[in-house]
């Protein structure tokens, strides 16, 4: 996917006699797949550097140097010259970075998120000397970018892309193919903004998974916190504009037949044939329970012409607005308002629209372990309680903070004249 393209520098587009230089060992050993019990034997493997003078035969001149070592950096020093000479002279400089298997795989985890060394130093030193420089990536998991993309041009996160990864990465490169592919992830600022920093890798053989839902763009948008590159995003050799969302509701989450439908119109407002994926968030904007600030619900994929526009629409479910319950052990919608947001990544946002949901009210038994508040809330606990006469209960001020305390602790508090005995009476009457 593109996640950057300064000046619209790609697609490539080599003048007759130009020379493009190609740097980087993953140009011609190229990282594809997983290590571990992950590989697999390929039938045949594009080389990106093999497909590039193909391509470009007869047209431009490719040179290519190495950069830097696999598994070694006793050469990394003369390699990184190598490659600076050639970049220097070039008119278009391709850097082929990514992560080696040995860096990433099963049976160990990564303790940082960056590139190699010897790549970041290769990256700089280019820099240096060349001020469009485009990236290409590939690794399994995500690596940090913010201390390096704003010394580049163009970022073309190709993942581990399978066998033919050489190819598809080329085909992108010259506009063969139009990229529309949007991040499944966030790419972070750096490691110790993930949610998960804290508790992660445990202690004494137990990892406690303190992050709960808010994992991923869940937690980097709730915390509003910046980052590099925000889930849902990618870039395109063309433009679009969303507009025109309209949002209707029919059924009802009492009858078992909520039904939200979301609709937008989507227009290619460049000059190349691409797709745009029109995304979906819904957020709880009063919620009784922690979550999120918005969560991905739904999302259409649309490919259009040159000025072609298009209708999208979505249907979303009670459960698109429904959270876990541990305590009733279902899924739970709760009565309230509703903020529904389309756009084209997480933090991209075209319109938000609020709908206002009724549901019914759903709660467990009322016990001993039940709050004070859960009792008043609840018609046949509040008239049981209203019988008797609590002094404390009068104070509503009172009432709002040991409104959240259990009824067993509250029972034999002086001034709510309750006891526990009296309190199992109260339970065995219900």
């Amino acid at each position: 996917m593109l996640l950057k393209n300064a000046g619209n520098v790609l697609p490539l587009q080599p003048g007759e006699g130009s020379t493009v230089a190609v740097i980087g060992e993953f140009a011609r050993t190229p990282r594809f797949q997983g290590a571990g019990s992950s590989q697999v034997n390929p039938t045949r493997v594009d080389v990106a550097l093999e497909e590039l003078q193909s391509a470009l035969a007869g047209q431009a001149e490719v040179r290519f140097a190495a950069g830097f070592g696999l598994g070694t950096t006793e050469d990394d020093e003369q390699l990184l010259q190598e490659a600076v000479d050639i970049a220097r002279l070039a008119d278009h400089v391709l850097v082929f970075l990514g992560l080696p298997g040995e860096d990433e795989s099963e049976g160990f985890d990564r303790i940082h998120i960056d590139l190699p060394t010897n790549q970041l130093v290769l990256l700089h030193a280019l820099a240096e000397v060349h001020d469009r420089l485009i990236v290409i990536l590939a690794n399994g998991g995500v690596v940090r970018v913010s201390t390096w993309d704003d010394r580049v041009a163009a970022i073309l996160e190709c993942w581990l892309s399978g066998q033919a990864a050489g190819g598809a990465a080329v085909d992108l490169l010259l506009g063969v193919a139009n990229p529309s592919g949007k991040l499944a992830e966030t790419i972070p600022v750096r490691l110790q903004d993930n949610s998960s920093y804290l508790n992660f890798p445990g202690e004494e053989g137990v990892v406690r998974y303190g992050e709960g839902i808010f994992i991923g763009y869940r937690a980097y948008d709730t915390l509003i916190q910046q980052v590099s590159y925000p889930f849902g995003f990618g870039l395109s050799y063309t433009t679009f504009r969303i507009e025109n969302v309209d949002v209707s509701v029919t059924g009802s989450v009492a009858d078992g037949d909520l039904a939200v439908s979301v609709t937008a119109s989507v227009t290619n407002t460049g000059q190349r044939a691409g797709a745009e994926v029109v995304q979906i968030y819904v957020g709880d904007i009063e919620a009784s329970v922690a979550r999120p600030l918005r969560e991905l619900k739904g999302f259409a994929k649309v490919h259009l012409e040159p000025g072609e526009t298009q209708q999208v629409s979505c249907q979303l479910d009670e459960r698109a607005f429904a959270y876990w319950s541990q305590r009733l052990r279902q899924w739970v919608v709760e009565s309230g308002e509703f903020m529904i947001a389309v756009g084209n990544s997480s933090r991209h946002l075209v319109a938000t629209e609020t709908i206002m949901l009724e549901a019914p009210r759903l709660s467990l038994p009322l016990s001993a372990d039940s709050t004070l508040q859960e009792w008043l809330e609840d018609e046949r606990g509040r008239e049981l309680i209203a019988k008797r006469d609590m002094p404390l209960l009068q104070d509503p001020d009172l009432v709002k903070v040991i409104g959240t305390m259990p009824m067993h602790t509250l029972a034999a508090f002086q001034g709510m004249a309750l006891s526990h005995d009296e309190l199992q009476d109260l339970i065995a009457e219900l």
